[in-house]
């Protein structure tokens, strides 16, 4: 037999998903997530709204460069796990609905999606962590940004550092006495808006109650979108691979409809 190709054992691993996926959220004051990825459909883009990273809190300077620290975030969850994603999590400030839209990672490195790097910041025995040394390079950048005027943001959007920082968020507890521990959202981020095609995008997420209004809204404003199947990200596997094959209703089970 001859030897396999890293391809094909990879597609057995159930533990390394093959797609990414981006989930909306309630905008506070403004739309709410099913609001939120109608418009994405309608408008072929995601927003990138949100600094991310060791150096966010210089985006005001960097946010119009090609430097910005906003992203557009994704997770390499996989699907038959998504439903932990929109679980309201003791903790977790942010709190994703079960709308959305899954990508493959082939699609995503294809458009610059990367994964982030989770960075120890636990203190054992006087060790210098990764974030450690990410930091004083933000600060030596920051610091040859400064002029008599302030900070200059044409050199500060030139310091390489920048490129990086996006792509690194820190775990372990924090100096206000909590914890920042999401690694287990294996996060993939994309620096600035994302565009996104119907062609490209192997499934719609919504919940099961919704799919059939949702679909119609969707011929409605982004007709395009509307042959896409629509998975509730609380599926099972199972349940998702039913309405993958085209199954009618009443023919997935797992018992037979009554009458």
């Amino acid at each position: 037999m001859p030897p396999k190709t890293i391809e094909d054992l990879l597609h057995r691993r159930t533990d390394l998903s093959t797609f990414l996926i981006h989930l909306t959220k309630d905008t506070p004051g403004g739309p709410v997530a099913r609001d939120n990825l109608l418009s994405i459909a309608s408008t072929g883009s995601i927003l990138a709204r949100s600094p991310f990273g060791p150096a966010k809190d210089l985006d005001s300077y960097l946010a119009a460069t090609g430097a910005t620290q906003r992203a557009v975030c994704f997770t390499e969850t996989p699907l038959e796990h998504a439903w932990m994603m929109v679980e309201e999590i003791t903790g977790r400030q942010e709190r994703f609905q079960p709308y959305g839209i899954a990508i493959t990672k082939t699609t995503g490195r294809k458009s610059h999606v990367n994964p982030v790097w989770y960075t120890d910041i636990t203190t054992r025995g006087g060790r210098d962590w990764p974030a450690k040394g990410i930091n004083e390079l933000v600060t030596e950048a920051k610091d040859r940004a400064r002029t008599s005027g302030g900070i200059d943001a044409a050199l500060l959007a030139g310091e390489p550092i920048f490129k990086l920082t996006p792509f690194f968020e820190q775990m372990g507890p924090l100096t206000d006495g909590g914890r920042k521990e999401f690694f287990w959202e294996r996060e993939w981020r994309h620096i600035g808006d994302y565009r996104i095609y119907p062609a490209q995008t192997f499934a719609i997420l919504a919940p099961e109650y919704d799919h059939e209004r949702f679909r119609r809204d969707l011929q409605q404003k982004a007709p395009l979108w509307a042959d896409r199947p629509i998975l509730d990200p609380r599926w099972g596997l199972e349940s998702m691979l039913a309405v993958l094959s085209g199954l009618a209703p009443s023919e997935r089970g797992p018992f037979p409809a009554l009458g």
